[in-house]
């Protein structure tokens, strides 16, 4: 695994070298909180639920 490498000018950093697994590994859980927040958007704005059995139910499955 390359060890990640802060690029700096000025002492200041500009740019980051990662591992390719490490950068996939951020962007799932970039992913992932963006899917949440969108569960959690659509939660709120409806208000009426079925219930996981009852929709298999009407779904005849």
């Amino acid at each position: 695994m390359i060890k990640t490498q802060i690029v700096k000018e000025d002492n200041k950093p500009i740019a980051v070298v990662l591992d390719y697994n490490e950068y996939k590994r951020l962007k799932e859980i970039e992913q992932d909180k963006i899917d949440y927040d969108s569960a959690m958007d659509v939660k709120k704005k409806n208000k009426k639920w079925t219930s996981h059995n009852k929709l298999k139910k009407e779904l005849g499955l």
